[in-house]
């Protein structure tokens, strides 16, 4: 992170990068971690835990937020839950100054209307040090922490103990292509490659696997994903048919007349070429798409989970 943006953010408040691309600290006493990097990058969340103190607040929480969404454009997002404020902001050069003015908002905010310092977790007011849960950042006191760990633990433990049926979960996930790959044929017949197409494949496959198969592991999902590929590759055969057939059905044909006749097609060089080029760019938007997906639904399905204090 830019050294710039630390220092803007931390202000003359006791904070502290760490870890890498998180700021930590507190602003008047209220736990603070502003994390950058978030939804692929592109934003900010800035997250400040406290609770309402013995009298209600004179000025309404939601009424707060609603105007911090309204009078800050890069603010996408604005959510209390009782123990823990949390913002959405969108990236930019002046982030750093940004995220300072509204950490010095919500403290005015919080210190006016009585509210007091606690865990974001429980909402007690305890000790607490930035934690991570598989990635999520937020000030925990020991017990939360320490039963967080504990439930993954069990969780991982289950997991490895499920059993899982390949055939059933190879049905699943060819019905859950299938899905994917009629929404294929239909955007690419409005001139577009299908990349988000092929993500609902890739979901809808790997979700069908699990179902039917009780249990995805690394064997359901390579199998998933080559059966996304395969269903992908005829969708793209689908579509390049219902092509000809619109420029031929004054000639009798049928659809399927127009599908056995894709190889005769295929030999002039412009349309194996497009037909190529397209689902190529179509495999690499459906990799990038779900790269994150399958990646999160493996980390799942194992029960492995990452942890740390701060």
């Amino acid at each position: 992170m830019k050294q710039s943006f630390v220092e803007q953010i931390k202000g003359n408040d006791p904070m502290i990068e760490k870890p890498k691309n998180v700021i930590q600290g507190t602003v008047s006493g209220y736990p603070v971690n502003a994390m950058f990097g978030v939804n692929g990058g592109a934003f900010w969340r800035i997250v400040v835990d406290a609770k309402q103190g013995q009298n209600p607040p004179g000025y309404p929480m939601d009424s707060f937020l609603a105007e911090m969404r309204s009078g800050v454009k890069k603010v996408t997002r604005a959510s209390y839950d009782g123990k823990r404020i949390e913002i959405l902001m969108r990236s930019s050069g002046k982030a750093g100054l940004q995220i300072r003015d509204i950490l010095d908002h919500i403290a005015v905010y919080l210190t006016q209307n009585g509210y007091v310092p606690c865990c974001g977790c429980c909402g007690e007011e305890a000790p607490a040090t930035l934690s991570s849960i598989n990635g999520y950042m937020d000030f925990m006191c020991d017990n939360c922490y320490n039963g967080l760990c504990n439930n993954l633990e069990i969780n991982k433990q289950q997991m490895k103990e499920r059993k899982g049926n390949i055939v059933t979960g190879i049905v699943g996930a060819l019905l859950g292509a299938l899905l994917g790959g009629v929404l294929w044929v239909i955007i690419y017949q409005l001139g577009y490659i299908a990349g988000i197409a092929g993500l609902v494949a890739a979901v809808c496959a790997l979700k069908g696997y699990e179902k039917f198969g009780g249990k995805i592991n690394v064997a359901g999902i390579v199998i998933s994903l080559a059966i996304v590929a395969v269903v992908i590759y005829f969708a793209q055969n689908v579509g390049l048919a219902l092509e000809i057939y619109r420029e031929f059905k004054e000639y009798d044909i049928t659809f399927f007349d127009a599908y056995r006749s894709i190889p005769d097609f295929m030999t002039y060089p412009e349309i194996s070429g497009m037909f190529y080029k397209d689902l190529i760019v179509g495999y690499g938007l459906t990799a990038i798409a779900s790269f994150a997906t399958v990646r999160n639904m493996f980390q799942n399905s194992t029960g492995n989970y990452k942890t740390g204090r701060y």
